[in-house]
């Protein structure tokens, strides 16, 4: 019996140190495990920070093109604003100028037939007097203003 009581414990006393590599082994698996899946965990943190820092970056450079367009525009919508308004006055001058020219050429039109009258009138007193008026054509040129001729009448 002493036999197998040797052979028991060298065996439990073997088993020990197995137990114990084993329970080291497991934990080494586990740390590099978890090593691992830190790692990993890590360099997917690294790389969304990047992606960030690229997409922040891009967002950036976005937001300043936006805002150099949209500052372009304002100046031009500005300008736009500037050009209607200097548009709109010289319309307005242009309509003013326009209303006076049609007012001096109604006046003037009315002179045009005060002074036919006139003529007509000069016209029955030579006649009534005994002379003989000069044509129309030569107190006229070529170009007839106002009505056209009328027919002398023997007297």
């Amino acid at each position: 019996m002493s036999n197998l009581s040797n052979i028991l414990i060298q065996l439990s006393v073997g088993i020990v140190p197995l137990g114990v590599a084993y329970l080291a082994f497991r934990s080494a698996t586990d740390a590099n495990k978890k090593t691992q899946q830190t790692a990993l965990m890590q360099a997917e943190r690294h790389a969304e920070l990047e992606r960030s820092k690229v997409d922040a970056d891009a967002f950036v450079r976005a937001k300043t093109i936006y805002e150099d367009a949209l500052t372009q525009m304002e100046k031009q919508v500005a300008r736009l604003q500037g050009q209607a308004a200097q548009v709109s006055a010289d319309l307005v001058s242009e309509q003013t100028s326009a209303a006076a020219m049609r007012e001096q050429i109604s006046q003037f039109q009315a002179q045009i037939r005060a002074l036919e009258r006139t003529v007509i009138a000069l016209r029955a007193q030579l006649i009534a007097a005994g002379l003989s008026p000069v044509a129309i054509s030569e107190t006229t040129g070529p170009f007839m203003i106002g009505h056209p001729p009328r027919p002398r009448t023997a007297e």
